[in-house]
């Protein structure tokens, strides 16, 4: 019986790591491509890239939330792209504008992930929350970045690539 349960639980992993736990390539032209960020230049964008029903967001969900009203009260502007319909979309993400993903970025790796624009509209940070399948203020790519943008500091982060829980965009 132990045994099975060990086999269970070891086939279980394997089929959570196969389906979800991806690597986000950054492909060249993150870097080169100039797409236009959600809104005018003028102040720090964030994009949430997300697909509801993806095991990938529950680890996600509050920290996106808490996250937002905080940063959106200092200025910064937020959207949403990847699910076009608001009606299955958790928290503050129903109340975002959605911004069609351009064509540029039709290979997008996957959700939940971000994209973030410097107030003159340069592109600095392209990838997941964080890595792994959970996300919080500590273990977060993405609030080091908006805050170094929001001091003023420049910030350039495209080509790296990192291993994180995303579901494929439908």
């Amino acid at each position: 019986m132990l045994l099975i349960w060990i086999l269970g639980l070891a086939w279980a992993f394997w089929w959570y790591e196969a389906h979800y736990l991806k690597a986000f390539e950054r492909p060249a032209y993150f870097g080169a491509e100039a797409v236009a960020p959600p809104f005018e230049p003028g102040q720090v964008q964030v994009l949430h890239v997300w697909q509801s029903g993806c095991p990938c967001n529950g680890g996600h969900q509050g920290y996106v939330d808490e996250m937002t009203q905080r940063f959106g009260s200092q200025g910064v502007q937020f959207a949403r792209s990847g699910q076009n319909s608001a009606q299955t979309l958790p928290g503050v993400l129903k109340t975002l504008p959605f911004w069609p993903m351009p064509d540029a970025w039709a290979s997008w790796p996957g959700a939940p992930s971000v994209a973030i624009w410097d107030a003159a509209g340069k592109l600095a940070y392209v990838g997941p929350y964080s890595d792994g399948a959970q996300c919080s203020q500590a273990s977060s790519f993405i609030e080091p970045v908006i805050s170094a943008l929001l001091a003023g500091r420049r910030v350039n982060i495209l080509n790296q690539d990192t291993v994180s829980c995303l579901c494929d965009i439908q």
